[in-house]
């Protein structure tokens, strides 16, 4: 009991120092008191609650998405394209970046299993709902859809959307998984397909399509090509590469590991075909021809959680690894308890700004601006760069 007490004040005190180093917001809305949000760290207990993000769909406009049962009794219907027959709603407030004020306000029905929020170019920006994805202008106009229908012949199968950085290219990939080695979502995948449809963000049209026999651990979008782990029947997601529309893969391996070392990392796409990649005490930043721009070595007690892009600038969640016992069942419970984000410029070895952490799920974007939003908790904060 002593050795947890001592755990514990240690962490308070880490907080608390965290806390008289983190930046003051240029403004803050608590999301539950104006909108009716649910807290963004709610308990996970079905899909829908899942739903939720902050995103900028330009740098005068910060969005916030969440979506929620609906407040009234749904009157028996159909259900559409987007699945939902008035059970769950997907509410988006489309904030003024200046002083927080609201500029729009949307709602569309929607489903328990697939709802997501967007941006392309130009102030536009994509909502997904169920089965079809709507385009919308920065004046709120619809300009286009485009069904992604399932073709619900095998058990495990859904669908799975990503922007490419410059806001060019809105990628789709279709998985179903055919034949696992056993009855567990978690086993070896022995047959699986891959449909990849390739799609303008200025009308939804299809622009390339493709058919592998493949299962995508896990994959991002990238410009012209997808961010993925190697498409094999079975790989880990433990190295990337980049997925041609030829179907050509090739690794992408930062300067810190290698074929006759690996290690297993994370990577995500940014702007200007620059890549950041994270994991085994490392995280840098390079290009295609693997030029170093950006590195850090992120020590032995803090992990990096994941990495954003906007513009020139960058945001990294960090956070703390803990062990904690279970005392009915007396077994350790591994948690990840998060810590900060902090805001840099790619080319610059500083943070420009670190924003403390309260809540358990945090989600946040970076604005071409440089601008960080963070939703911790209820709370919307906007913070600037050079505020």
């Amino acid at each position: 009991m002593k050795v947890w007490i001592k755990i514990l004040a240690l962490l308070w005190l880490c907080s608390a120092w965290a806390n008289e180093q983190s930046a003051q917001p240029k403004w803050k809305i608590d999301l539950l008191e104006r909108y009716g949000f649910q807290a963004f760290d709610r308990t996970i207990n079905f899909r829908w609650t899942l739903h939720q993000g902050v995103l900028f769909i330009s740098p005068e406009r910060v969005l916030a998405y969440q979506v929620n049962r609906s407040r009234g009794a749904a009157k028996l219907a159909a259900r559409d394209a987007s699945g939902g027959s008035g059970n769950f709603i997907l509410e988006i407030k489309i904030l003024n970046t200046t002083d927080g004020s609201e500029i729009k306000s949307l709602q569309f029905p929607t489903n328990a299993e697939f709802s997501k929020v967007l941006a392309t170019r130009d102030g536009k920006f994509i909502v997904c709902t169920g089965d079809i994805l709507y385009l919308y202008s920065a004046d709120f106009a619809r300009l286009a859809s485009h069904a992604m229908p399932l073709k619900r012949q095998v058990q495990e199968e859904g669908w799975q959307i990503g922007v490419s950085p410059s806001g060019d290219e809105v990628q789709l990939v279709h998985q179903q998984i055919l034949k696992r080695s056993a009855i567990s979502p978690t086993s070896k995948v022995e047959k699986a397909q891959a449909d990849i449809e390739i799609l303008s963000s200025d009308n939804l049209e299809t622009i390339r399509s493709l058919s592998l026999p493949w299962f995508l651990a896990a994959w991002s979008a990238a410009d012209h090509a997808l961010l993925s782990s190697s498409p094999t029947i079975w790989a880990s997601a433990a190295s990337f590469g980049l997925l041609t529309f030829d179907a050509q893969w090739t690794p992408l391996m930062p300067d810190w590991t290698s074929a006759e070392h690996p290690c297993s990392y994370q990577a995500v796409a940014l702007e200007h075909k620059l890549f950041a990649a994270f994991g085994c005490g490392n995280l840098s930043v390079f290009s295609q021809t693997g030029e170093r721009l950006f590195f850090l070595k992120t020590g032995s007690k803090e992990f990096v959680n994941s990495v954003l892009g906007g513009g020139d600038y960058m945001a990294v969640q960090w956070e703390r690894h803990l062990v904690r016992r279970d005392t009915a069942a007396n077994i350790p419970i591994a948690m990840a308890q998060p810590l900060r984000v902090d805001l840099y410029q790619i080319r610059g070895s500083h943070p420009l700004l670190t924003v403390a952490l309260h809540h358990d799920n945090i989600y946040y974007a970076v604005s071409q601006s440089g601008a960080l939003a963070v939703v911790d908790g209820t709370s919307l904060n906007l913070y600037s760069s050079s505020h």
